[in-house]
């Protein structure tokens, strides 16, 4: 069973909520379409995971644990047998060659060389263990799940190590009759104990000159006509209520000026005062963390993303979104 939820990584939501209040550029929209297929990719292998079954098991899912002054991340996490399995997911598509180590396609090296990452995050999640005096057996494979990629290459012993999408099921399959005891219990909690958020991504770096306001959730369009608690895009019609937008703004936010506080100022600037304070001010109040220091007043959304947030408010809310497709 999965034993957490996988969300959009800091970086693919810094870059969605970047690319709908300014015009990327060349560099940001290779970042937001490596991470967006990334992305996909990791959700296609949840989807054939769920489709084999892992009840029996125990599964976390893009997690990122301290190890002393650095850390790793990893895609999935398997607990079976109590066996830990690391599997490192790329979405790669294409013909790629294995070669004296290297991972290369179109005769250019792959900087991120996948094997190199997983033995990198295998040996990491060995030593957390060590130092927690939990034995336990690591295994790892890289995960390649777009029906599209190929892999060719002569060192016949790179094959134990990866799963291509036509095998995926058969590769799932194997963990059928996995069973776990007290000591999965005890990698679970060593896990959970170690988890942390990524403190490499800083995303404000390069947030320029965004526009601001509010902006539609269907079509993007920031021609809104204001109501008293709904607004109505000018371009597609769909209708959304103050509560939705400011969720969507808070959310913006967080992902755009990552680790930098949001305040009910910050908030006002970016949605350039559509609203009263006092509606912002609710909103914060309804949906945010309040962090007080001093005279300082700051806050910090209780859900992830405007995606989880907007999922507990379904069907709550006194004036509903009316989504025009």
């Amino acid at each position: 069973m999965y034993l957490n939820d996988r969300n959009a990584t800091a970086e693919l939501l810094h870059y969605r909520a970047l690319s709908r209040r300014e015009v990327l550029s060349a560099e940001d929209k290779r970042e937001l379409k490596i991470y967006e297929n990334g992305f996909s990719g990791e959700c296609l292998y949840d989807k054939l995971f769920d489709e084999t079954g892992h009840d029996n098991l125990y599964v976390f899912r893009d997690v990122y644990l301290a190890a002393g002054k650095s850390g790793a991340q990893y895609d999935s996490i398997i607990i079976a047998n109590d066996t830990l399995i690391v599997n490192e997911i790329k979405n790669y598509s294409g013909e790629y060659q294995f070669n004296d180590g290297r991972l290369i396609r179109n005769n250019e090296v792959i900087p991120d060389n996948p094997f190199t990452q997983v033995d990198r995050a295998v040996g990491k999640l060995f030593r957390r263990c060590k130092n927690a005096k939990v034995t336990v057996d690591i295994k790892a494979k890289v995960i390649f799940p777009n029906d599209d990629f190929r892999l060719y290459s002569e060192d016949t012993s790179i094959w134990k190590n990866v799963v291509i999408r036509m095998d995926m099921k058969k590769y799932f399959r194997q963990f059928k009759d996995s069973y776990n005891t007290k000591k999965a219990d005890r990698l679970v909690a060593l896990i959970r104990e170690h988890e942390t958020v990524n403190p490499y991504f800083n995303g404000s770096s390069n947030v320029g000159q965004i526009r601001k306001g509010l902006y539609c959730g269907e079509c993007g369009s920031f021609e809104l006509e204001k109501g008293r608690f709904q607004l109505t895009c000018a371009k597609c019609g769909t209708i959304e209520s103050n509560e939705t937008h400011l969720l969507r703004a808070m959310s913006d936010h967080k992902f755009l000026f990552y680790n930098h506080p949001m305040t009910k100022r910050s908030i006002l600037e970016l949605i350039a005062y559509t609203f009263h304070e006092n509606t912002v001010y609710r909103a914060l109040q309804k949906h945010c963390y309040i962090n007080k220091n001093g005279p300082c007043t700051s806050y910090t959304l209780k859900d992830y993303s405007f995606k989880t947030a907007i999922a507990k408010t379904r069907g709550l809310q006194r004036y509903k979104d009316k989504i025009i497709k």
